[in-house]
């Protein structure tokens, strides 16, 4: 019997089951024929023909094996309910064992090189063909552009601040086409515009700029490069396409075959689309062991607003999932993409993304985002607000389209948002029950995880590995997240207000209850964990946070319990009144940060060990940490990453416990073998490694109140400056003369008579020396906005 079901199996994988009572297996090879019956002997040649050989033939299932080979698409492969199997007979498109079938977007060109001035060859390519991206021999060839791209510079591998200065636009024959990127104005991501003239002035006409959502602060005034410009075509492996004259412009690298080159353009944005509705989805459909590559960027297509997060986005990816249940894409490899590689949108129940390895992306790797019409009392910008009269107050969505109960699982994430800025390694946005497990995520221009609303939580992240993060980009965390959900506002005074009156509001969005978990987290140029306005209705626990620590902005009802912070603490930042937050049984290096809290900190914050030899000064103050004690916790090797704590550690009284260090990021073993791991900090017991004030930070007495510098990334980001000037008023009684002309506590003098102010000495001797009877011009940023004031 055994050697009997042995030659069935083996018979059925030759193509010998294909009656209506088997599962079905149909074959595809790069060199089949679409007349053949698909088994495999005689494949057939395209994925379009398998499908029609699958729909009359699944009733007990479908394996589609995709031999090794390149499979160039002109259009994306489209799967639809007609594609569906079932729970117990599932539909699987994947490679053959051992093979590699790899879906390209792009197409190959056959050209005739002619030598021309500099090193640079042209060759005449067909005039219907148009592309921005090329590849010679697989490598990524540079669209030409100022300043020259430098693997080492960041942000964009190289920026100028007179990218578009008008000096250099007289050198540009033809700028039409041509494209601007540049970083948000207090870099919270990027824009990008197409430039379509120059005007009388001299000055480039732009289209674009829709790619962000907070646009208040303008472009950047620095980081800033242009590209798809003939005249700055001047180094190797930087190209340009002449579309009036159908002519390809390359200056190749030393050692390149002209004669047997292989140049690919990408062309298409999607390769493979899984479209169902909700009510008729593609079912239990599986895309196995794939090689995606070459598809074309999208960031001039991404332009829906999502809320009030700092995002827009474009709805697509190299593999686009709507409509869906039961869907899954494993073991595939990403590469060398335009825009996103996985994007599941709106109605999307059970969608498994695992196993993959993902790199080299123009935009984000896996997101999860749904319609905004499920949203309840949506709004767009982030000075809007709904007012509780005109708030819809059922609890919950408005209705299914959202991703629900999906999982982004074991992938290996790296280099991506090449190109676009507000990008993340998992990005789920008006999503449900979202899982993000064992990712290992870094090289990040971003966050590496981004949670963009509180709609409708539930979310498990945990065992990820994630570092390397906010690289280009500043004021995030390797895990970030808003809640700016139906209920928040810019104004904290508006929030406590409403939520003093109606405190279930909170919870009308973020009905479930996030979890942060087990993981790994590290951000040098923001914080580990950033949750950000409004993130409400979280559990943060037993993470190892390797960097910046914790940050906990407004919002309500969070958990922080059993992490460790290395060298660093818990930022706490203008937290509403009667928030709910607990902060306890947890390892912080260093004494809180705190900016702007109220009189009463949250419902708890004690039992923590703080890993310090000296006590701090507020230590037990005002009801606080009670029960809190410094001393050395006892690592047992942090030198190799192992923060367990020894069976001595003081921290074991206070109720902190041990949790898994040797867990972290992937768990498929070629993928950990390829995965990189963050570098550990240095660390000494005992040692408040909080970095030493780079300004002065005395308060000093301004008209009956108390001014001082802006000072640390804590305050650039609470108050929701650019950068670390300015002067923030501490303290104004309402009887001062500061009260009396408008000012209010918290408020950031940057400009004092349409000049930028610096710093708090200067602000004193302009007061000090200001013409007497005129009323000075002064700027404010108050809740992120700005406000005209005048001083006399």
């Amino acid at each position: 019997m055994r050697y009997l079901f042995l030659f069935l199996v083996l018979f059925s994988l030759q193509g010998g089951a294909q009656n209506s009572n088997a599962h079905n297996f149909v074959y595809v090879a790069t060199d089949g024929d679409d007349n053949n019956p698909g088994t495999f002997n005689q494949p057939v040649k395209t994925i379009g023909k398998a499908q029609q050989l699958v729909r009359t033939s699944k009733k007990y299932g479908a394996t589609v094996y995709i031999r090794g080979g390149e499979y160039r698409m002109t259009k994306p492969v489209v799967f639809t309910p007609e594609d569906s199997g079932t729970e117990i007979y599932p539909v699987a498109y994947k490679a053959y064992p051992g093979e590699i079938p790899v879906f390209l977007g792009s197409k190959a060109l056959a050209l005739k090189w002619k030598k021309g001035k500099g090193g640079v060859y042209t060759a005449k390519v067909d005039k219907t063909l148009d592309f921005e991206r090329l590849y010679a021999n697989g490598e990524k060839q540079i669209l030409a552009r100022y300043p020259n791209y430098n693997e080492d510079v960041l942000p964009f591998n190289g920026w100028a601040e007179d990218a578009i200065a008008p000096e250099r636009i007289k050198t540009w024959k033809r700028p039409e086409g041509a494209y601007l990127h540049v970083l948000h104005g207090a870099q919270w991501g990027g824009y990008h515009y197409r430039i379509t003239g120059v005007d009388n002035k001299g000055e480039v006409i732009l289209e674009g700029g829709w790619q962000n959502n907070r646009p208040e602060k303008g472009m950047h005034k620095k980081f800033r490069f242009v590209e798809n410009i003939k005249e700055e075509l001047d180094t190797i492996n930087e190209w340009y396409l002449d579309k009036e004259k159908n002519t390809l412009y390359w200056k190749p690298s030393t050692g390149v075959n002209l004669k047997n080159v292989k140049i690919e353009v990408p062309q298409t944005k999607h390769l493979i689309e899984i479209k169902g509705t909700e009510a008729n989805p593609v079912k239990h459909l599986h895309i196995e062991g794939i090689h995606f590559k070459h598809s074309t960027r999208t960031f001039m297509e991404a332009d829906e607003r999502l809320l009030r997060s700092d995002w827009a986005i474009y709805r697509g990816g190299a593999v686009f999932i709507d409509g869906v249940e039961h869907v899954s894409v494993k073991h595939s490899n990403f590469e060398d993409l335009g825009g996103n590689a996985v994007f599941v949108n709106d109605y999307a129940r059970k969608v498994e993304i695992s196993h993959n390895r993902i790199t080299r992306i123009g935009a984000s790797a896996i997101c999860f985002v749904g319609d905004t019409t499920a949203v309840r009392s949506p709004v767009f910008g982030y000075s809007e607000y709904v007012t509780y009269e005109d708030m819809d107050k059922v609890i919950g969505p408005k209705n299914n389209l959202y991703p629900a109960n999906c999982i982004a699982h074991d992938n290996l994430i790296f280099d991506f948002g090449q190109i676009e800025k507000q990008t993340a390694g998992v990005q789920i946005d008006m999503a449900m029950s979202i899982t993000a497990s064992h990712n290992s995520i870094y090289k990040a221009p971003r966050a590496g995880i981004n949670v963009g609303d509180g709609t409708w939580g539930g979310h498990i992240i945990e065992y990820n590995d994630v570092f390397n993060t906010v690289r280009e980009t500043s004021d995030h965390g390797s895990f970030n997240s808003w809640g700016r959900d139906r209920f928040w506002s810019s104004s904290r005074e508006r929030v406590n207000a409403y939520v003093k009156e109606h405190p279930e509001l909170p919870l009308l969005d973020a009905i479930k209850t996030t979890h942060i978990r087990n993981n790994r987290f590290r951000c040098d140029h923001g914080w580990d964990i950033d949750l950000d306005d409004g993130s409400t209705n979280y559990e943060v626990y037993n993470n190892l946070c390797l960097s910046n620590g914790i940050k906990l902005r407004e919002g309500f009802y969070r958990k922080a319990f059993n992490n460790i912070t290395v060298n660093n603490s818990m930022h706490m930042h203008v937290w509403y009144d009667n928030s709910g937050d607990l902060v306890y049984n947890n390892i912080f290096g260093a004494w809180y940060w705190t900016i702007r809290l109220p009189e009463v900190w949250g419902t708890m914050l004690d039992y923590n060990l703080f890993d310090m030899t000296e006590k701090p000064i507020h230590l037990n103050d005002g009801g606080r940490d009670t029960h809190s004690i410094i001393g050395n916790p006892q690592f047992l090797d942090p030198a190799k990453g192992d923060y367990r704590i020894a069976p001595t550690s003081p921290a074991l009284a206070l109720g902190v416990h041990n949790f898994d260090m040797d867990n972290f990021g992937v768990v498929s073993e070629h993928l950990k073998a390829e995965a990189e791991t963050p570098v550990l900090p240095k660390y000494t017991p005992g040692l408040n490694a909080g970095e030493e004030p780079k300004r002065d930070n005395t308060e000093y007495d301004w008209m009956g109140g108390k001014v001082k510098n802006l000072v640390g990334m804590g305050e650039v980001s609470s108050t929701g400056m650019h950068a670390e000037i300015g002067v923030i008023l501490t303290s104004v009684p309402k009887d001062s003369k500061m009260g009396e002309l408008g000012f209010k506590e918290g408020d950031v003098i940057f400009e004092w008579w349409g000049g930028e102010l610096e710093n708090v000495k200067i602000l004193l001797v302009n007061y000090k020396s200001r013409p007497r009877g005129h009323d000075i011009p002064v700027t404010v940023l108050r809740n992120q906005a700005k406000v005209q004031l005048h001083v006399n």
